[in-house]
């Protein structure tokens, strides 16, 4: 069992560290990373890998993928950070891919978090400018993050816990085009249950915003999945691009 209140309560510290150098938002992740005493070089690296930690020299590197964009690649190094706070961490001295969904890498992605998008600021700049989706590209560039890093951050501090948050992409199978729910983020008080790969195809106007790239905000009577009532629905549309195409994804937030 690893001490997440000891591994939290050192990034606490670090954090003091930093602010009290001059240090200010976004945090600066390669000044943090120094401070803990990492030196961050970006690394041509394998599909699927965005970071490492190695030993050069009896010195610690962090190795990040040179090809992943600046938002995520600072929560690497805000992940390969929360590893060295760890008191098991004299014992790892590599963090194989195949163990990411490990309890230690799902704590390292808490304390990365607590580094990256700190609580109190969080909770103040949603003050600021209110718990909505349409909060999260502020929030995003303030904290030079990714958006997927603003939601799982918004899931812990939001007032209102009785929502839910809905990853939504497109999905393509036998040449059928269709938008679904990639992934789900419950806050603590929300009790309805959305599977994944859930389809959004028979609620247009959801489908319309995420098509015509239409944010909407409204009371909406939702029969989606196991959901059957009325829903304050709020959309983020967005685009990527892969090998050369368009595609739609963004999120859902729904509150009762």
């Amino acid at each position: 069992m690893f001490d997440r209140e000891l591994a939290q309560a050192r990034a606490h510290q670090l954090l003091q560290t930093y602010f009290s150098l001059g240090g200010t938002f976004p945090v600066n992740m390669k000044m943090l990373a120094s401070l803990a005493g990492i030196t961050v070089k970006e690394k041509y690296m394998d599909d699927g890998q965005s970071g490492k930690l190695v030993i050069q020299d009896k010195k610690l590197e962090a190795h990040i993928n040179i090809f992943d964009s600046a938002e995520r690649q600072n929560f690497t190094i805000a992940h390969e950070i929360a590893h060295t706070l760890m008191d098991e961490f004299e014992h790892i001295q590599f963090r194989k891919l195949e163990n990411k969904n490990s309890e230690m890498e799902k704590l390292c992605d808490e304390v990365a978090s607590d580094l990256l998008l700190p609580a109190d600021e969080f909770s103040r700049q949603l003050k600021m400018h209110g718990e909505k989706l349409a909060s999260f590209k502020h929030l995003a560039k303030y904290f030079h993050a990714s958006l997927e890093a603003v939601a799982v951050k918004f899931s812990g501090c939001a007032a209102n816990q009785n929502r839910a948050i809905l990853f939504v992409t497109d999905f393509h199978l036998n040449s059928r085009k269709d938008l679904a729910v990639s992934g789900v983020i419950p806050l603590t008080e929300w009790e309805g249950f959305v599977p994944k790969g859930l389809s959004l195809g028979k609620e247009e106007r959801l489908a319309d915003s995420f098509y015509q790239n239409n944010p909407l905000e409204e009371k909406m009577k939702l029969r989606f999945g196991q959901l059957n009532g009325e829903y304050l629905v709020e959309t983020y549309p967005a685009k990527f691009q892969m090998s050369g195409k368009l595609y739609n994804k963004g999120y859902i937030l729904l509150s009762k």
